[in-house]
């Protein structure tokens, strides 16, 4: 038998609990800037990006069409532990032109103590990831699968696969765990798990595009995502805050 509390089902109780796990810190689809202009007071001026309204996932995007320079925002201060993971997620269009491609989204602290990066670079492969924490440099997503866990393009890399992909990574404080769905169908086809000593001055900045040159062009991003999950404890928190407002009804 559904045991209801207060006129609510146990069920919607507990995906109103689970819809509160995650502090949104960035949440940018790119849909509400009329132009460039408006799409640079929050990304930065300073950046090659531009608003794109014919490119997006779907709509709109921002578009680094040729490298050399990065949009970003400046946020308070986060530090990843074990209970507060940070989740970055974020989509970025490959047109598949060639694999000599510089292109990411990041997040680091102004001194650079902590930096990571996801996306296409064209060493060790096309589809790779970063994380000096201290920890390792550029990484490959090795053994990419399709959507039936077939290897792709033999070990899939230094292989661009045209369409939107989305690139994710979780942080807590140790370990840096990253994956990549291409065309963003939501399987997943490679995962990379690298270890990531984090340094006290956690991360200040959220970046689009890696600031270096791309000789094979630019890319667009999309879907920007950037979350903190709160401790347990502040979960139950929110429950019985929750709770406390059904009953006050």
């Amino acid at each position: 038998m559904k045991k209801v509390i207060f006129g609510l089902s146990c069920a919607t109780v507990m995906a109103m609990a689970t819809s509160a796990q995650a502090v949104v810190i960035i949440d940018d689809n790119f849909e509400s800037y009329a132009d460039t202009t408006a799409m640079q007071a929050v990304w930065g001026a300073s950046g090659v990006g531009v608003l794109d309204t014919l490119v997006g996932n779907p709509g709109q995007s921002l578009l680094n069409a040729a490298g050399g320079a990065q949009n970003q925002q400046t946020i308070a201060t986060l530090q990843a532990t074990p209970a507060n993971p940070i989740v970055y997620t974020v989509d970025i269009y490959d047109d598949g032109v060639s694999a000599n491609k510089r292109m990411t989204a990041g997040l680091r602290s102004a001194g650079v103590a902590n930096l990571i990066e996801m996306g296409m670079y064209n060493s060790p492969s096309h589809y790779a990831v970063r994380a000096v924490l201290p920890g390792p440099s550029w990484v490959a997503f090795s053994s990419i699968v399709d959507d039936l866990g077939n290897p792709l393009n033999g070990d899939g890399l230094n292989v661009p696969v045209v369409g939107w992909h989305t690139f994710k990574v979780v942080l807590d404080g140790s370990t840096a765990t990253f994956t990549l769905d291409l065309n963003g169908d939501g399987n997943i086809n490679a995962t990379a798990v690298l270890a990531a000593a984090w340094n006290a001055a956690g991360i200040d900045t959220v970046r689009l595009g890696i600031g270096l040159s791309s000789a094979a062009g630019g890319a667009n991003f999309d879907n920007v995502l950037l979350e903190q999950v709160p401790e347990p404890a502040s979960l139950a928190l929110m429950g019985l805050g929750g709770l406390a407002m059904l009953r006050r009804r």
